[in-house]
C-alpha cells in the first residue's frame, strides 16, 4: 500500500513539474511574441517616419530646382534615383518622376466638355501602344459631367449599372490612374501597358517634351515619322530643349497645332516614390507633389512652395 502511494506521489510530482515547465514555456513564448510584435510596431513607426522624411526631402529638392532652372529635364539632379541610402538601421531608396511627362487623363474634358483635340491625341497614344483607340471615348465619358455616350467606345451609367456589381460613372476628374480599372474595356493587361504613359492630375497641364516617353511624344506630334521622334528623344538626352521651336525643327512633318499649345518644357506635378527597409519591416510610399509657380497660364510666375496632393502606402 505504501509503495503504491509512493508511486502515485511520484507520478503526481512528475505531472506537476511537467505542467509547470509547459506553463513556463508558454509564458516565455508569449513574452517573446509580445516583444517581437512590439519591435515590429516600433520598426514600422520608424520606417514610416523615414518614408515621410523622404517625401519631404524630395519636396525640398523640387523647390530648390524650381528656383535654379526655367525648364525641367531628365538630366537634372531631381531625376536621378537614390539606389540605397543607409540611415541608422534603415536603408532608404526612392525616385522622383515627372507626372507631366505623361498624358494627363483629365485633359480629356475641358470646362466640363469633351476636348476633341486631347481625345485625338489619346487615341493615337492608345493605338501606338497596341490598345483599342475607341477606349478613349470610355475614359472621356467617365470624366465628363453629362450622361451622353460619346463615340463608339463610350459608356455611361446604363452600361455600368448592367454590370454584375452595378455602379455609376464617376462623372468627375480622376484622382489616380488606377481608377481606369472601373472604366469600360480596361482590364489588368490594358492598364499595365498604359499606366507608365498616363497620369491623373488635378489641373489641366501641358506635357513636358524633355521628360515625355517616346510614345507620348509620338501621340502629340501628329504627322511626325518614327525616325523624327527618335531624333527628338536622342537630342534632348544630349541637350534639353529650351523652346518648342527647337523641337519642331526636328519634328519633320508634325502639325504644330494643336500641339503647340499643349506642350511645354516646365512641369509642376511630380510623383515621388520612397522605399524603406528596416530590420524585418518594408515600407513603400508614393505621393503626388505639386510645385507652385509653374502653371502654363503663369509661365513667368516665380517658384512657390510645394504641396502634397495625395499620398498612399504601397506596401
Amino acid at each position: 500500500m505504501k509503495r503504491t502511494q509512493r508511486g502515485v506521489a511520484a507520478v503526481t510530482a512528475i505531472l506537476v513539474a511537467a505542467i509547470a515547465a509547459a506553463t513556463a514555456a508558454y509564458l516565455l513564448a508569449q513574452q517573446s511574441s509580445t516583444l517581437n510584435q512590439a519591435a515590429l510596431v516600433s520598426g514600422r513607426a520608424q520606417a514610416d517616419a523615414f518614408a515621410r522624411a523622404g517625401i519631404d526631402w524630395a519636396r525640398g529638392i523640387l523647390a530648390e530646382d524650381g528656383k535654379r532652372t526655367s525648364i525641367d529635364a531628365l538630366s537634372e539632379p531631381w531625376a536621378q534615383p537614390i539606389a540605397g541610402l543607409p540611415v541608422e538601421r534603415a536603408v532608404v531608396s526612392g525616385a522622383i518622376s515627372d507626372a507631366q511627362g505623361r498624358f494627363n487623363l483629365n485633359n480629356l474634358v475641358r470646362d466640363g466638355n469633351r476636348s476633341d483635340a486631347d481625345i485625338a491625341i489619346f487615341r493615337r497614344l492608345l493605338e501606338g501602344l497596341g490598345i483599342d483607340p475607341r477606349l478613349a471615348d470610355a475614359v472621356a465619358d467617365w470624366i465628363d459631367a453629362d450622361s451622353t455616350v460619346g463615340g463608339e467606345g463610350g459608356a455611361e451609367d446604363a452600361y455600368y449599372l448592367a454590370a454584375p456589381r452595378p455602379y455609376r460613372a464617376a462623372n468627375q476628374p480622376m484622382t489616380q490612374v488606377e481608377e481606369l480599372y472601373r472604366v469600360r474595356g480596361f482590364d489588368r493587361a490594358v492598364v499595365s501597358r498604359l499606366a507608365p504613359h498616363v497620369s491623373a492630375l488635378p489641373a489641366r497641364t501641358v506635357v513636358n517634351i524633355n521628360t515625355a516617353s517616346v510614345e507620348v511624344l509620338a501621340a502629340y506630334l501628329d504627322g511626325a515619322s518614327p525616325a523624327a521622334v527618335a531624333r527628338i528623344a536622342a537630342r534632348r538626352s544630349e541637350k534639353p530643349f529650351q523652346s518648342l521651336d527647337e523641337m519642331f525643327e526636328l519634328a519633320e512633318g508634325a502639325k504644330r497645332e494643336p500641339a503647340q499649345s499643349l506642350l511645354g518644357m516646365r512641369s509642376s506635378h511630380f510623383l515621388v516614390f520612397v522605399r524603406v527597409e528596416q530590420d524585418d519591416v518594408l515600407v513603400g510610399e508614393e505621393a503626388l507633389v505639386r510645385r507652385g509657380g509653374a502653371e502654363p497660364s503663369q509661365p513667368a510666375a516665380p517658384p512657390g512652395p510645394t504641396a502634397i496632393i495625395w499620398r498612399r502606402s504601397l506596401f
